[in-house]
């Protein structure tokens, strides 16, 4: 089965605004079976030895904003549910030969090789970051696995031409500058510093969006993100919505200028622009604080487009120090809202829409390797180019997992 590398052609000096006004891309191919994720059940990272971030009765370090109160309507988790199909849905085991499985996190890879590629030929300081995306900078124990199932048994292979598991994928790492975990300090499940501090070895900046239960866990979570080095963003949000700028300011907090992700002490992640009436007071909000990295969205309420000049004006932070303004883009979820939907698209309609995103409303999952999905793609990255952003967070890279769950090596498994 054929797989095709990311259209760059498409990522030709394509601005937001003109991808706006074009529309769709053209209709996608016949549906393929897309490649299959590293080892491990979909979980970022694996469960930590260390103690998580204790409580204690001292008054925090930092301030937190108070947690939002959760919404009534919001649904009850069960906790008895398996942790992989809470965050994949119900999904369906394939009957595919094992000779005919793709390898899903290689094709992550490429795709974010590819965009690299193109952004660091118009301006090599362009910062990317993944989101989450840990488990690609290695080699997977199912990456192994599949390796050998598809090896020619009469070819002779010199042992040491053989990838060991856990390998770091030096030609991706390369391509990356960043890659934003999800609750390293405040969450049961978490990548063992050791493999944090070999991939910062590396090069690679790490960063953490962590939402913690009360501010004295908050405040011990930020201290300890500060001695690995960590650029946290730390809030009492359960809901993950990122939706209000907070007020205090940052810490640890920077007055010099930022250029380099590698200089980066804090970061806000600013997302849903929904509870401010316009798009100036929004940009303005932003505007206003101290932040050295700032992650928000190209469009105002998902579908108006930020200028260059508004773009601009958050590169500096109040105080008047330089800082980086990244943008979301979404590798592995369609989101109905943004300016590329069409009225007529559902599940399964074009083919490459494959099933609502659990726990994410108006997202749908998608083939992430379908050229129609990364022709949208490739216009969407160039017109976050052609409007300013320091750089990009590739967020849904996680979305290989899905194919890999429905593409078990082991049949008895599920």
């Amino acid at each position: 089965m054929k797989y095709l590398t990311l259209p760059l052609a498409v990522a030709i000096a394509t601005s937001l605004v003109t991808s706006l006004a074009m529309g769709a891309a053209a209709p996608p191919p016949q549906r393929q079976l897309g490649p299959p994720p590293g080892a491990g059940a979909g979980l970022e990272g694996s469960a930590d030895t260390e103690e998580p971030a204790a409580k204690t009765d001292a008054a925090p370090v930092v301030p937190v904003p108070p947690p939002k109160a959760r919404q009534s309507n919001a649904p009850e988790v069960d906790t008895s549910t398996d942790r992989t199909r809470m965050l994949l849905g119900e999904v369906e085991i394939l009957d595919v030969p094992l000779q005919e499985i793709p390898n899903h996190r290689e094709h992550m890879r490429t795709m974010i090789e590819d965009l690299s590629i193109y952004a660091h030929g118009r301006n090599p300081k362009f910062v990317v970051v993944t989101e989450p995306g840990f488990d690609l900078t290695g080699w997977s124990r199912r990456e192994f696995d599949l390796e050998e199932i598809k090896r020619d048994r009469t070819a002779k292979i010199a042992p040491d031409a053989i990838v060991p598991v856990g390998a770091p994928m030096r030609r991706y790492l390369q391509r990356i500058d960043g890659v934003l975990l999800n609750g390293q300090f405040c969450a049961p499940l978490r990548v063992p510093r050791v493999d944090l501090a070999a991939m910062m070895k590396q090069g690679v900046k790490m960063l953490s969006v962590d939402h913690c239960a009360d501010a004295a866990q908050g405040s011990a979570a930020l201290q300890a993100a500060i001695r690995m080095g960590v650029v946290a963003h730390i809030d009492l949000d359960e809901n993950d919505t990122f939706d209000r700028v907070p007020t205090r300011r940052p810490a640890p907090e920077n007055s010099g200028n930022v250029e380099v992700l590698a200089d980066a002490k804090n970061m806000l992640m600013m997302l849903d622009s929904r509870g401010y009436p316009s798009r100036d007071e929004w940009i303005a909000a932003m505007a206003a604080t101290n932040y050295d990295v700032l992650i928000t969205d190209a469009f105002y309420r998902g579908n108006m487009p930020l200028s260059k000049s508004a773009i601009h004006s958050l590169k500096f932070k109040q105080m008047g120090a330089r800082r980086l303004v990244l943008a979301r883009l979404s590798l592995g979820y369609a989101e109905d809202e943004r300016y590329y939907w069409q009225r007529d698209w559902k599940i399964g309609a074009p083919s490459w829409i494959q099933a609502r995103a659990p726990g994410k409303p108006g997202s749908y999952v998608v083939e992430f390797w379908n050229p129609a999905w990364k022709a949208i793609v490739g216009k969407y990255f160039a017109g976050i180019m052609d409007l300013g952003f320091d750089g990009v967070v590739l967020d849904g890279v996680e979305a290989y997992r899905r194919y890999e769950f429905m593409t078990p090596l082991d049949a008895t498994k599920g």
